[in-house]
């Protein structure tokens, strides 16, 4: 077969330091058709500028890598859209500045999707998620096929964000990342992608995910009042009871991150009140999330 060549896009932003260890696993690939799109994303003049040019001069001389420069910062999305604007591959993938990809991910995605019809837009393979240089979990999850439901219900662990290996077609016709979401942008992406396509699995370990020691707060109700905005007419299409499902699901997640992140008992109290949701599914995903953390597994709750 024909070799095709796959775009595999970086967007860095104020992680300098770990941009190499990205860049190198690329490099390392046993597939060797591929190039790497760099796009900074870092404001001119700051220090992660003028590190991230530092550390480009590195790769000056490697013809498989090219370093573009955002004239302000824009976002993580808009960085992905401007690598792809840069890009020829026949695939598209994309890494986070702080993961790395196992030498052999590229190969085993591009076999996987040459093997089957257009009809499967993208494909995944399996992960491990490190903390401190230590396993904090592993992708559990093999689902293939349509997950379009799935994915809508924020309810798909795959890591879409480095995870993909995507059609050049397909991201065409989707157009690319909506640059409004500052955060769920792999998840509104994976959306409007499983919408149309069916995902592929394959059962090889290709992708480390660095998660960093200190606390993170993300405003869960900002994000998702935005994500519920965006996919109001999605969400209306379903059937009554598909949207029964999804509300479900929506509604505990909020409750996790109202009684649990932000200590609003009462909140949760509310919740319970009006029904939005229910003791023994609250009981039921709990367990679920403790399942998921006494084991180490990555994977959806069962609706």
């Amino acid at each position: 077969m024909d070799r095709k060549l796959v775009s595999v896009i970086i967007p860095t932003y104020r992680r300098p330091l770990k941009l190499s260890r990205a860049i190198d696993s690329v490099l390392n690939q046993t597939y060797s058709d591929i190039e790497i799109i760099v796009v900074d994303d870092n404001n001119p003049n700051t220090d992660e500028r003028i590190e991230t040019e530092e550390l480009m001069k590195k790769y000056s001389g490697e013809e498989k890598v090219k370093y573009v420069k955002h004239k302000y910062n824009k976002n993580g999305s808009a960085a992905r859209n401007t690598g792809f604007k840069n890009s020829t591959g026949n695939y598209i993938m994309f890494l986070d500045d702080d993961d790395e990809f196992l030498p052999s991910k590229v190969e085993v995605q591009v076999n996987c999707l040459e093997q089957r019809d257009s009809s499967w837009g993208a494909c995944y393979t399996k992960y491990k998620r490190l903390r401190n240089g230590k396993i904090d979990t592993v992708c559990a999850e093999n689902r293939e096929g349509n997950l379009y439901f799935d994915e809508l219900c924020r309810n798909l662990f795959i890591q879409a964000g480095s995870n993909l290996m995507i059609r050049r077609d397909v991201y065409e016709e989707l157009d690319g990342f909506d640059e409004s979401f500052q955060r769920n942008q792999d998840i509104e992406f994976a959306v409007r992608l499983l919408k149309k396509y069916k995902l592929a699995y394959v059962d090889e370990m290709g992708l480390i995910y660095h998660r960093h020691s200190g606390k993170r707060f993300f405003d869960m109700e900002k994000i998702t009042d935005h994500y519920l905005s965006t996919f109001k007419a999605h969400i209306d299409e379903l059937s009554e009871d598909d949207k029964k499902r999804f509300y479900y699901l929506i509604n505990l997640q909020m409750f996790r991150f109202r009684v649990v992140t932000t200590k609003n008992i009462q909140a949760g109290y509310t919740m319970l009140k009006n029904g939005e949701v229910r003791i023994k599914d609250v009981i039921r995903y709990f367990f679920h999330l403790a399942n998921r953390r006494i084991f180490k597994k990555s994977y959806g709750f069962k609706i």
